[in-house]
């Protein structure tokens, strides 16, 4: 039950709505659509890093069953969003995209996930043949930065350089950390079962350093990043959670980052980070989504 209500969740975009009057002050007027599309695209990211992440956990036999059904629940849902981002959606009051750059990249991306994603789905089928496993674990990046890519431009073309465009700056930043959730424990565990180990270390420790100052830049807002300060008391609750997560995990993550040496149990004990984790960085997405 556990893991089905966090499908929900990460499947769930809630609906813009006026403004919450404590941020009045801070956020002027915005196309709600705008901001939704990003926050979906967005998404898109924390997907293909779940899927990386899952997959590898199932390589590792670790929490094997429920790592499954992450990577084929994610495929499905980043299947379902990328139709919905190209052709809009009822559900999410989206028009169809008619922007030629992010068709373009969604073009891309769809070109790399075809192959990427049944590699994924082989594997969460237990089929472990070195092309498979070679096919996710290099995949993952490309499409990553072609995902990034498009929060982009999907930003650049609805968002005006106001508050506006702050607020889906703000939403594009919170959203990076559900990505980042994923793919700081992907790395962790490539590095944990020895799959290129070095390389994996290095962005290991980027990732872990890109996430603590989104965090921080989340915690405090920033003029000079366009992010916001946390409009209201649930948000800075919710950012005080995810730090709460993060501190328990990120000293597991720094021994790895050492090269000290890691159990089985290590392992075990950074998987079960995954849920809490995200869950907590959607919570202070969520935040931003009801401005």
């Amino acid at each position: 039950m556990k893991f089905l209500s966090m499908f929900v969740l990460l499947s769930c975009v809630i609906p813009m709505c006026g403004l919450v009057s404590e941020a009045t002050a801070q956020v002027a007027a915005s196309d709600p659509a705008v901001v939704v599309r990003v926050d979906i695209s967005g998404r898109q990211r924390m997907l293909s890093q779940r899927m990386a992440m899952a997959s590898c956990f199932v390589m590792g036999d670790v929490q094997t069953e429920r790592n499954i059904q992450n990577a084929q629940q994610a495929y499905d849902l980043f299947s379902q969003t990328q139709d919905v981002l190209r052709h809009g959606g009822t559900r999410d009051q989206l028009e169809p995209e008619r922007d030629p750059q992010v068709l373009a990249l969604l073009d891309q991306s769809d070109e790399i996930f075809d192959t990427y994603g049944r590699a994924v789905l082989q594997v969460s089928h237990r089929d472990l043949q070195s092309v498979v496993v070679a096919q996710v674990t290099e995949l993952d990046l490309p499409l990553l930065k072609l995902l990034n890519q498009t929060v982009g431009a999907i930003e650049v073309s609805g968002a005006s350089a106001t508050q506006g465009g702050v607020l889906a700056n703000t939403v594009n930043i919170a959203g990076r950390q559900r990505m980042l959730s994923q793919k700081v424990l992907k790395e962790f565990c490539y590095v944990s079962l020895g799959v290129d180990r070095e390389r994996q270390q290095k962005r290991l420790a980027e990732t872990l350093e890109l996430f603590e100052t989104s965090l921080s830049l989340l915690e405090t807002g920033s003029a000079e990043h366009d992010v916001l300060a946390p409009p209201n008391e649930r948000a800075k609750g919710r950012l005080k959670r995810a730090r709460l997560v993060w501190e328990k995990l990120s000293p597991l993550l720094r021994r790895a980052i050492a090269g000290q040496e890691l159990a089985r149990e290590d392992l075990h004990r950074v998987a079960a980070f995954s849920e809490d984790l995200l869950k907590a960085s959607q919570h202070v997405v969520a935040s931003y989504l009801k401005l």
